[in-house]
């Protein structure tokens, strides 16, 4: 219990003992790990992620990164969908000052891309706001699938990386990486290339004229 007890203080090492300690159920340990963290991200994905790559390689160690986060923004996708998520709606409006309910669902598919491989938009809010603003279940599911690809390689890599093979030159070329993509969401962000509400996309298309 000490993993859930110290999730604020969480290091590689902590979460490759708390795994491994599950032996022959350790991917299935670590696919159910990234899916509350897609659901409920109360410890960091990049530690996760680069635990699992020091696990069990780096294909097996992405395919868990990978498909354990999709589950994960499925399910609390469907949690809100069927509960209606008014406190998670709440919750984020209080927190980001965001309104998950004015969604443009024609933006959405590309919007949803865009948002998970640039790590500036916190998970909650695009799965909250895809639940409850109307955004179709494939839509928000092969856009999710698509968008999480890069974070998952990155980080997983990552991992491999400093811990493994010490490889300098190729772990700063994915740190150069990840820097850039949020550097391009913080720019995007500003020019309001990132929200999901209609009003964004009204308010330059009237700016434009």
């Amino acid at each position: 219990m000490d993993f859930f007890q110290n999730v604020s203080n969480l290091s590689v090492s902590m979460v490759i003992n708390y795994i491994r300690a599950f032996g022959i159920l350790a991917p299935l340990v670590t696919f159910a790990l990234f899916m509350v963290q897609a659901a409920l991200p109360v410890f960091p994905y990049v530690v996760l992620a680069a635990a699992g790559g020091l696990l069990f390689g780096f294909k097996l160690g992405f395919l868990l990164s990978w498909l354990g986060a999709l589950a994960g923004a499925c399910l609390a996708y469907w949690i809100c969908k069927l509960l209606g998520g008014e406190w998670a709606t709440r919750k984020i409006k209080e927190r980001w000052d965001y309104d998950v309910k004015q969604v443009n669902g024609e933006m959405a598919f590309w919007t949803i891309v865009l948002a998970r491989v640039v790590p500036v938009v916190p998970t909650p809010i695009i799965n909250v706001a895809a639940a409850l603003g109307g955004v179709p279940f494939w839509n928000f599911f092969f856009s999710s699938a698509i968008g999480k690809i890069p974070s998952a390689v990155l980080y997983t890599g990552l991992g491999i990386c400093l811990f493994q093979t010490r490889d300098i030159k190729l772990t700063l070329s994915i740190i150069a990486a990840i820097l850039a993509l949020v550097a391009v969401g913080r720019y995007m962000t500003k020019k309001g290339r990132f929200s999901l509400s209609p009003s964004s996309s009204s308010n330059r298309s009237s700016g434009s004229k």
